[in-house]
């Protein structure tokens, strides 16, 4: 098991999109002050089961009223019968990269961090030797993929990084200092990069002091004023043995994830449930005290790049009918995938999640989100049947 650990990556998360739902109407456009009723485990039952994944989990979550509607359908692992339920910690993968982006803007709206903070003026302080090429990549740059941080880890550090024994904030040190010692290549140019997550969660680890590393300050200074409860980093069932195991593609339990150094990236679970109340943060509901200079800063946030594709901090941008500008984002650490929808111009978000990796499970978590869009913009047309055509996704393309 460790073996095949030591290969395991974070995936680049495709974006498909839900097409399905009809443009904008009365309907979508009074969104914000009451949606329609969604019955969202009929939706989590019929799309699990049609794409033969272990469990599902699907919401629609609200400004103003938080969670609107949320089913889930399914088992926790395929080798028994227990239930998964909407209470169950979920994998986020690389939806992590939102949450990273919102703790950057914490320290950014303190001054302790700006937009265009470089890395010579952090990291590069406790670290002399790192190729000068780098030392002017700025924060956002690293949030918006475009600092020239690799796809890929050096093999090198990669494989150090699975060995690692020390703290997490140590593991992850070392491993940004390897990445740092090549230079970057294509500096404003986007590449999808998990590096650059790692570094920029080194960043804020270096600007905070170093007395805490990423994991305890965003559990302090984003998931706890949230009133998020119930998270961690890693596989679900180290935190709590009950828990859905992941599953590779094949519907075999592979209960594995990526090593810590690259937490900013990708290990953050939660259930559905406590993820949504980071989501309807970010579709503007009223920000906790200690969150009003983040929420200040949400329209830096969720702002588009100037060029394809486009993409904002921690999120991908979209325009679609049923939402005007939309924001999203998918992850997966190839056993578990999630994704998720938000139009906050309409003041909803749609959230699904399964535990299994793969294109199946890809597309369940499309469907769902498909059907719970249809569902608020024309009720009579929750479920999409697989005969419809209208019900067909694009395909999915790395973007």
């Amino acid at each position: 098991m460790l073996r095949a650990a030591r290969v395991f990556v974070v995936v680049f998360p495709v974006f498909t999109s839900p097409v399905a739902a009809p443009a904008a109407s009365a309907d979508t456009a009074g969104a914000r002050d009451a949606l329609p009723p969604v019955d969202a485990a009929a939706i989590a039952r019929e799309v699990r089961a049609r794409h033969e994944v272990p469990g599902l989990v699907c919401a629609v979550v609200t400004k103003d009223g938080g969670i609107h509607a949320i089913g889930a359908d399914g088992r926790r692992a395929v080798e028994n019968d227990a239930a998964i339920t909407m209470h169950d910690r979920m994998h986020l993968g690389s939806c992590t990269k939102a949450f990273t982006a919102t703790l950057a803007a914490v320290f950014v709206a303190e001054g302790a961090l700006r937009w265009d903070s470089s890395i010579g003026e952090t990291v590069g302080l406790t670290l002399p030797d790192i190729d000068p090429a780098w030392r002017p990549v700025t924060l956002e740059q690293l949030l918006r993929h475009r600092a020239g941080a690799p796809a890929n880890a050096d093999p090198k550090a990669w494989a150090a990084a699975w060995t690692c024994a020390e703290s997490p904030g140590a593991c992850r040190a070392a491993f940004v200092e390897a990445t740092l010692a090549k230079a970057p290549v294509g500096i404003g140019t986007f590449a999808y990069s998990n590096q650059g997550y790692a570094i920029a969660g080194r960043m804020i680890e270096v600007v905070a002091g170093e007395s805490k590393d990423y994991e305890t300050l965003l559990a302090e200074r984003v998931l706890e004023p949230l009133g998020i409860k119930r998270f961690g980093f890693g596989v679900p069932t180290k935190a709590e043995a009950s828990s859905p195991a992941g599953h590779a593609e094949a519907r075999r339990v592979q209960d594995i994830d990526n090593p810590n150094s690259i937490a900013p990236a990708g290990t953050l679970h939660m259930p559905v449930g406590e993820w949504a109340k980071f989501i309807a943060f970010h579709l503007g509901a009223k920000a906790p005290a200690a969150l009003e200079g983040a929420a200040r800063e949400l329209p830096k946030l969720h702002g588009r790049a100037k060029d394809a594709p486009y993409e904002a901090l921690g999120w991908r941008s979209a325009t679609r009918p049923w939402g005007g500008n939309v924001l999203t984002h998918a992850g997966s650490n190839t056993v578990w995938y999630c994704v998720a929808w938000l139009a906050p111009e309409k003041g909803f978000a749609v959230l699904a999640a399964a535990n299994q990796g793969g294109d199946a499970a890809a597309k369940a978590c499309d469907d769902a989100c498909a059907a719970m869009i249809r569902a608020i913009a024309k009720p009579a047309a929750a479920v999409p049947k697989p005969s419809d055509p209208a019900a067909a996704q694009p395909s999915t393309t790395q973007e």
